[in-house]
């Protein structure tokens, strides 16, 4: 009898095991934006390690100071036991001659729930050069959007929708805000939500105006509407003084993406406060057709930190945009391409 029932035990947890591994995963654990680099230092002292360093290692675009988009760390693959291999964020580089041809594969939950894990292999170092200049981009993009879904997971479960359900009535989107965004200041066509820091400070603004054609997307336009819209709605702390966009020292960038398979304009730049007040900082905007209403609707996030890195608070303000949902989206409406 005894023998019987810890065969039925065993057979149990064989079952749970076998049908949903992701059941006994650890959490990932790690900071932030961490990466674990795991090569051989016979790999990691060569010019191709080097190479491997300058890819996570890389600085981070439209923030004011010089910052990486990683925080990087690294250990031998005889080191790389138990205790690391729930890291968040995972870069394995294999150098073997059991290797025919450079490989690259991405993974999610290897050894964590929430990981990112991605493996080069090749028979040898100059494989590594030929694999980055492949892939550098995908795989810094690759744990980028995985901290994204990270964050955008803890928003579901911790958001304020009282803020949410104003700008579902006043433009019709749905979005995740975080719960700590209290404060609020309401405008025509605009709206306005901060979190109040003192020390980091985090902001989503949301204005609308009237759609008139494909020029309205256009980095000129969005900037000069982006500049009428603060200016009119956002002072500063001086009289006279007004939120305004960098663009003596730095140019904002336009990125052209899909989301929900629909266009949007995706803008990176740096604000300041015109005009008085030594305040600025980073911002990422997202602009896109409100095909129902006929108009443009923009949901941007600024950060003012001064003397704190900013990738972080951007980065999560960035994710947040990625949770809109445009009007026809919400409501399921089937529109034509706009000219």
């Amino acid at each position: 009898m005894r023998k019987i029932f810890y065969l039925v035990i065993i057979s149990t947890l064989l079952i749970f095991t076998s049908c949903d591994s992701k059941m006994i995963l650890p959490n990932a654990s790690g900071a932030v934006f961490e990466v674990l680099v795991v090569v051989d230092d016979s790999v990691w002292k060569a010019p191709e390690g080097k190479e491997v360093f300058e890819l996570i290692n890389a600085d981070m675009l439209d923030v004011p100071q010089k910052e990486p988009m990683f925080k990087m760390s690294r250990v031998n693959h005889a080191e790389f036991d138990n205790l690391l291999r729930p890291a968040r964020n995972i870069l394995i580089v294999d150098v073997a001659p059991r290797y025919t041809q450079p490989k690259i594969s991405f993974a999610h939950d290897r050894w964590a729930r929430r990981q990112a894990v991605v493996t080069l292999t090749m028979p040898s170092k100059k494989g590594i050069t030929e694999l980055l200049e492949k892939n550098g981009e995908k795989i810094q993009n690759f744990f980028i959007k995985s901290e994204r879904k990270t964050y955008q997971d803890y928003l579901k479960s911790s958001h304020n929708s009282q803020m949410e359900s104003e700008a579902f009535k006043r433009f019709g989107i749905q979005i995740l805000i975080p719960f700590e965004m209290t404060n609020y200041n309401y405008g025509e066509n605009f709206m306005w939500i901060s979190n109040g820091g003192v020390k980091a400070r985090q902001d989503l603004v949301i204005y609308s105006y009237p759609y008139t054609d494909v020029k309205n997307l256009e980095l000129n336009n969005l900037i000069h509407k982006r500049d009428s819209i603060l200016k009119a709605n956002i002072p500063g702390p001086d009289e006279g003084s007004y939120m305004g966009t960098e663009l003596v020292y730095h140019t904002p960038s336009l990125n052209e993406i899909a989301i929900n398979n629909a266009y949007c304009a995706e803008v990176h730049g740096l604000w300041k406060v015109m005009n008085g007040g030594l305040m600025g900082g980073p911002f990422v905007s997202h602009t896109r057709i409100d095909e129902i209403n006929n108009r443009v609707i923009t949901i941007e996030g600024f950060v003012f930190a001064p003397e704190r890195d900013k990738r972080n608070y951007i980065r999560q303000l960035e994710a947040i945009l990625y949770t809109v949902r445009m009007p026809q989206e919400v409501n399921e409406v089937i529109v034509k391409k706009k000219k």
